[in-house]
């Protein structure tokens, strides 16, 4: 299954401008880096809605 979908986003990704490209390379990495650093990004989404809530 996995496999399926890599081979589905490499064919997508051929097809693609140069711009689709890029978002799609920056938005793999940006994902990566928020489950990398996933308890930093829950305390920071805590602390926002505490910001706006009055806490």
């Amino acid at each position: 299954m996995i496999k399926r979908k890599i081979a589905k986003f490499v064919a997508e990704y051929k097809n693609m401008t140069p711009t689709g490209k890029g978002m799609a390379i920056l938005c793999i990495i940006l994902i990566i880096g928020i489950l990398i650093r996933w308890e930093a990004t829950i305390e920071g989404i805590k602390r926002g809605f505490g910001f706006f809530g009055g806490n």
